[in-house]
């Protein structure tokens, strides 16, 4: 959408994006969503509602990290001079118990993440070793007290708070819980977000070109961007421009979900009804309405009775960047997780222009190159024009103050994941 300068007068003030995050995010600075105990192949991704604590020590014996022989280092002290011949007891074999007692001058045949038995305190690799007739072992080389193994409880002693509340669970830390026994978690749920379209021209699947009807893709993207920043989108579907309808999809969405989204009617003309209808609803309703950026400028924030809402504009453009925005920022407070920007550096291949008050967002491609990686804006900036999202691999931002950026200049690449 090109903005005239009757787009923007029609906004009695334009909010800067700063002070709007900010409002927004304090009008919902107690609320979370509640907790669900779920099995650990769920947890990849998720949040930690509470500290967890191990219930016992990892490992649970000393093992052995080589292949190689249990010795006691004290056999070994002088073998420097002399070679030392130890006999061999047995073996500990991995996975299973071992109750052997090492005795001074024996040896216990071990392999990697077999138990080290008791009165060994060391483990000899089996290439520093020789066979010799009988159960003899030959050592030419010492080893110092605990050498190659890994005691009991180094890993993570019992009691021990091994990963925090609020903790946004890794692979590695879903191994951990996998091998300290811990096969259910409690998580913080996952925000709903209600995902609606408004516009009497919209329809689900194209048609016929002359109808002058536009098929609705904002709910499409929309869920899927939820889903990207952890959310669980709830989809309720398209909204004529009508005031009691859109009064009454926007109050269910409230009911059933824990933010709403809902694209289309955002501006201040005849058929831009959402304000109002939002007004309608609750306190404190609109918290602004007009926000100094580019695209997205008819964004508008809201809050009903503890229930954010984001009306974004209709393009999809600015549609997508009002969410990464706005909707990112809250569905990572309702969820507790922390907004995580995949961003790279780059070179400017050609000027840009900011503009003047505005927050400006620049769809780039990159590029590598012998000198390094250039960004370089994609053909068309408008917001009408989605091919302009599909071939950018990321965007950067010009802030309020800046009305332009040279070529040849470093700046940092948002990327779209």
């Amino acid at each position: 959408m090109v903005l005239h300068r009757s787009h923007v007068e029609g906004f009695r003030r334009l909010t800067k994006v700063g002070v709007a995050q900010r409002r927004f995010l304090k009008a919902v600075e107690d609320s979370q969503v509640g907790s669900e105990l779920r099995p650990i192949s769920e947890a990849a991704g998720r949040v930690l509602e509470a500290d967890l604590i191990a219930r016992r020590g990892l490992p649970s014996n000393n093992l052995s990290i080589v292949d190689g022989f249990a010795v006691r280092s004290l056999d070994l002290q002088r073998i420097s001079s002399n070679p030392v011949v130890l006999k061999q007891i047995g073996e500990s074999i991995p996975g299973k118990p071992c109750s052997l007692l090492v005795r001074r001058r024996q040896t216990v045949a071990v392999a990697t993440g077999s138990i080290v038995p008791r009165g060994a305190d060391s483990v000899a690799p089996i290439e520093d070793v020789r066979f010799l007739r009988g159960s003899r072992i030959l050592f030419s080389e010492s080893v110092r007290s605990g050498q190659n193994i890994v005691l009991r409880g180094e890993d993570v002693s019992r009691g021990q708070v091994v990963l925090r509340k609020g903790a946004c669970l890794r692979p590695q830390d879903l191994g951990l819980l996998k091998a300290m026994g811990i096969e259910r978690v409690s998580l913080l749920a996952r925000p709903r977000v209600a995902v609606i379209s408004t516009g009497s021209e919209l329809v689900e699947t194209f048609h016929d070109a002359s109808s002058g009807q536009t098929v609705d893709i904002n709910r499409q993207i929309l869920s899927s961007l939820v889903t990207q920043a952890g959310g669980v989108p709830v989809d309720l579907g398209i909204v004529k421009d009508r005031k009691a309808s859109i009064v009454n999809a926007l109050r269910k969405a409230v009911e059933c979900s824990d933010l709403v989204l809902v694209s289309g009617g955002s501006s201040v003309g005849e058929r831009d009804l959402i304000p109002s209808c939002v007004d309608l609803l609750g306190k404190p309703g609109m918290l602004v309405h007009g926000v100094a950026m580019r695209p997205s400028m008819p964004t508008g924030l809201a809050v009903v009775n503890g229930t954010p809402i984001i009306s974004l504009p209709g393009f999809p453009v600015s549609a997508m960047f009002a969410f990464l925005v706005f909707g990112r920022c809250m569905i990572c407070r309702l969820g507790g997780k922390p907004i995580v920007d995949r961003t790279v550096r780059a070179v400017l291949a050609v000027p840009v222009k900011g503009v003047k008050g505005f927050r400006t967002f620049i769809r780039v491609i990159l590029r590598k190159t012998s000198k390094g990686l250039f960004a370089e804006p994609v053909k068309s900036q408008k917001s009408s024009v989605l091919m302009s999202m599909v071939r950018a691999e990321g965007y950067i931002t010009i802030p309020e103050g800046v009305t332009e950026i040279p070529a040849g200049h470093s700046v940092e690449v948002t990327l779209f994941t």
